[in-house]
């Protein structure tokens, strides 16, 4: 099989790099066995000691602040997430970001986990972890460039010539540029530049800008992407009902006016909003806004990111709109143990591939990297055994959904597939794997 221009439509560019050298933490089993970890001196970010991947849905035990104060004591710990939507972090930490108190949450639309005293246990959620990670010293340019370039390599070897990247800022635009004009870069790179929040519009909307207008062979500006929930893991997907066991629904990290504000502004500037949006309320409540800017005569293209839950009569509302859905296929092989134990029912409105194809929305497949390992073989894997678990069939071939839609960007880009898996990469007539 040969794919052309073949696209991972959703994943971190730095951060497939980056977590390639962090510490990895997918193999506990327990939260006690961090302190059988092995530490070397690239897992830390500064003083910080810097990890990723730990899952407690896998423990009989929940992470708490206790085991890393045993292993690690003063030095402060930020170990991320297998979704990234939450840190766990010692007492130390929190001491530094100002949130070891024992009062309520505060307004920062995200949660402090708490013990039955009132203390932070050290699981911070979204927008509760941002004290914390403003304090972690940010990559110096040499550090980006290389965390760039491995995970070109990574991408590549997956398979992928093209892909579309959610997490851009300023340095690392001026990284990634270097790397194409010296000839390194063999993917071809859509940029979407992270809007953390609505303060930052106009200065995220210049970035986008300026940047558009530095343009290279390899690298285009598309948009701004912004969160408006969680994930489901961490139980912060913005969710119709509450999670099973659980008094909460999600997090709702941008209100209707803030968003609708931000959509029509990268309208009115030539620019793609992108939403994350997981939960099935989230979806609903994105699709509402959108529609609610085309009746005052505002629209565009809008993307929804991840769109794991949405429910039917949102799809139908979709179909009046500019939209496009990017997926992961990948994330049912992770999420399918636990899915409906956390969701009950809106289990059935899961994956909804095969119903935005009967409603004739554009969507496109990719990974989520480093959430998800990036790969063709996954993809397929996961499509053919959600299937069989009874997610509704794709209809057609899954390549479909796998190749960039431009096929003239960067010409004579293929992969060629044996047994589902990349046998030949070729970027601009360049064999690369």
């Amino acid at each position: 099989m040969r794919i052309e221009a073949c696209f991972d439509s959703h994943v971190h560019w730095a951060a497939t790099g980056e977590f390639a050298a962090k510490l990895r933490l997918e193999s506990l089993s327990s939260p006690a066995l961090v302190e059988q970890l092995q530490i070397e001196k690239h897992h830390q970010r500064g003083e910080w000691l810097t990890g990723f991947g730990w899952d407690e849905n896998k423990w009989s035990e929940k992470p708490h602040r206790r085991f890393l104060d045993q292993k690690f004591g003063a030095q402060p710990v930020a170990f991320s997430r297998c979704d990234a939507h939450a840190l766990w972090v010692n007492t130390e930490a929190l001491q530094r970001a100002g949130l070891w108190t024992q009062s309520s949450d505060k307004a920062t639309d995200g949660r402090i986990e708490r013990d039955a005293e009132g203390w932070p246990t050290g699981v911070l959620v979204d927008r509760a972890a941002e004290p914390v990670e403003k304090l972690i010293p940010k990559p110096q340019a040499f550090d980006l460039r290389r965390h760039l370039l491995k995970a070109t390599q990574v991408l590549n070897e997956a398979g992928y010539t093209h892909i579309r990247d959610m997490t851009c800022d300023e340095a690392q635009w001026h990284e990634a540029v270097k790397l194409d004009e010296s000839g390194l870069l063999t993917l071809a790179v859509e940029e979407y530049f992270w809007l953390p929040e609505t303060a930052g519009l106009s200065a995220t909307l210049e970035l986008a800008l300026r940047a558009r207008s530095t343009q290279t062979a390899n690298l285009r500006v598309k948009g701004l992407k912004m969160f408006l929930d969680g994930a489901l893991g961490s139980e912060g997907a913005w969710l119709s009902r509450c999670y099973h066991g659980s008094q909460r629904s999600g997090l709702q990290l941008w209100d209707k006016a803030a968003l609708s504000e931000a959509i029509a502004r990268c309208w009115e500037n030539g620019l793609e909003p992108a939403v994350h949006a997981i939960g099935d309320e989230a979806a609903a409540f994105l699709v509402d806004c959108a529609l609610a800017l085309k009746t005052s005569g505002r629209e565009g293209r809008l993307h929804i990111e991840h769109a794991e839950l949405l429910r039917p009569e949102t799809i139908n509302k979709m179909r009046e709109l500019n939209i496009e859905c990017h997926m992961q296929p990948g994330h049912w092989l992770s999420d399918q143990v636990w899915l409906k134990d956390k969701i009950g029912g809106l289990v059935d409105c899961a994956f909804p591939w095969r119903r935005l194809q009967e409603a004739d929305i554009s969507f496109d497949f990719g990974s989520d990297a480093p959430i998800e390992p990036p790969g063709l073989a996954r993809v397929f894997k996961a499509l053919e055994a959600s299937a069989e678990s009874g997610i509704p069939r794709l209809l057609g071939l899954p390549a479909t959904y796998m190749s960039h839609r431009d096929l003239s960007w960067a010409p004579n880009s293929f992969t060629l597939l044996a047994e589902k898996s990349p046998r030949q990469v070729v970027f601009r007539g360049e064999h690369i794997l």
